[in-house]
């Protein structure tokens, strides 16, 4: 089976760098939705998304012959006290500045386990091939957010690090798995086409 996996267009608080997580439901920009339009993406056989409305709105844009299967494990991590704001603006908070002082820090303050969170980024991933393979397709596509990209593809690809699967909105990873060996609980997968498998560098 092959997977693409897209970060959702660029939203308004995106632009300006605020941690839109979670619980801000944002949509794509204007300026996004025109980015998104200008790409062309390979054309997959079944499509989900993230339940929120900028993963809903980009698979819309991006593949406009499917109505995105919602799975709600794809939501982007709840970032607590950082949601909706920028750096500078949470400088000074003391539960921020700990939080950026402490390198291996498990949890957003108030917000989400970052560990728990990529475990159901990935379940949620699995889903989305068990269900793609029971709808007969062979080519899944999935929009979704950056960290939940940056999550299952640490997973599948634990030699890398972390950040080093970050990707701009509209971008993403086209990779092939084999369904088999997943089924067997060996989960693993090999990057598909461009550079270091990326679309849209």
């Amino acid at each position: 089976m092959r997977i693409l996996l897209v970060r959702h267009g660029q939203t308004e608080g995106n632009k300006v760098h605020r941690f839109i997580g979670g619980r801000t439901d944002e949509p794509v920009s204007e300026s996004g939705k025109e980015e998104l339009k200008k790409r062309k993406y390979p054309r997959p056989e079944h499509v989900f998304s993230s339940p929120m409305l900028r993963c809903v709105e980009t698979s819309g844009l991006v593949f406009d012959q499917w109505k995105p299967e919602i799975l709600e494990g794809f939501r982007e991590c709840d970032f607590g006290i950082l949601e909706g704001k920028t750096h500078e603006e949470l400088l000074g908070n003391p539960r921020y500045d700990a939080f950026i002082r402490t390198p291996d820090a498990g949890t957003f303050p108030g917000g989400e386990e970052i560990e728990a969170f990529n475990r159901r980024s990935f379940e949620a991933l699995k889903e989305a091939v068990k269900r793609g393979r029971k709808a007969g397709a062979s080519f899944i596509g999935c929009t979704v957010h950056g960290g939940t990209i940056m999550a299952v593809m640490s997973a599948l690809f634990p030699e890398e690090e972390y950040y080093h699967w970050n990707v701009a909105n509209g971008e993403g990873y086209l990779l092939e798995i084999d369904e088999e060996e997943w089924e067997q609980g060996r989960y693993a997968g090999t990057l598909a086409d461009g550079a270091d498998g990326r679309i849209y560098t």
